[in-house]
């Protein structure tokens, strides 16, 4: 690692990256401790407390990756954004893509802890490059919907489904529902208020081509709420 190190610092030199951004790139080698950054031209620094769940796990960064990363000038945040991911399916090249594509640091610690086994690490950095928005994100993490597939989840972002959107579909109980019929309806903004009030209609017979029929029609939550009473009374 000796060469990295070098490689690290005659950046610094050169002004190509500051002394934090190498100073970061140096733990992520290994913890410098404070003898080594003093050698470095680093001030010392308290010793960082490593995770206490022995489960996590970050992508492996080789020295590397790390030294690319440093050439092409990505940002200190988005290095620091990476020390908290613990993504199984992220691989050290899909962070040195996300992080050379300039994906907003913020996107990173969005991700983090998300478990969703249906993103791979592809999609995730489809995602991240295609600047999916931040809140759809962060709403994945209350997902269940086994039928949906990372393509589903990557489409659905892509095409800027609401956020509101994939926290209320989890609600709603509709036979033979597929992952197209979410995407479907997602895309064809269907309004949160649509999903929350057929959730509480709790329809017996209502199935996903019915509710993707109700999305290409264009009903509302308005007309579903004026039904109530009747689709009640008719039980």
């Amino acid at each position: 690692m000796k060469e990295e190190r070098a490689t690290i610092l005659d950046m610094v030199a050169k002004g190509k990256i500051t002394a934090a951004e190498a100073d970061l790139l140096l733990e992520a080698l290994g913890d410098p401790g404070p003898e080594r950054q003093a050698a470095a031209g680093f001030p010392a620094r308290p010793v960082e407390l490593k995770s206490k769940n022995p489960r996590r796990k970050r992508p492996l960064l080789t020295p590397d990756h790390l030294v690319q990363m440093g050439r092409e000038g990505v940002s200190a945040d988005f290095i620091r954004a990476v020390k908290k991911l613990d993504v199984e399916a992220l691989t050290g090249d899909h962070i040195v893509q996300m992080g050379i594509e300039g994906v907003d640091p913020e996107y990173i610690e969005a991700i983090a802890g998300l478990n969703l086994p249906a993103l791979t690490g592809d999609h995730i950095v489809q995602m991240g490059v295609e600047q999916v928005d931040i809140e759809f994100i962060r709403a994945l993490r209350h997902l269940n919907l086994p039928a949906l597939t990372g393509d589903h989840v990557v489409q659905m972002g892509i095409e800027g489904v609401d956020p509101e959107f994939i926290r209320a579909i989890g609600t709603l109980k509709v036979k033979n529902l597929t992952g197209d019929h979410i995407v479907q309806i997602g895309v064809a903004s269907v309004s949160p208020e649509l999903i929350h009030r057929l959730s509480e209609l709790n329809l017996d017979g209502l199935t996903g081509d019915a509710l993707a029929q109700m999305a290409i029609e264009g009903i509302d939550s308005d007309l579903i709420g004026e039904m109530a009473d009747l689709i009640t009374n008719d039980r």
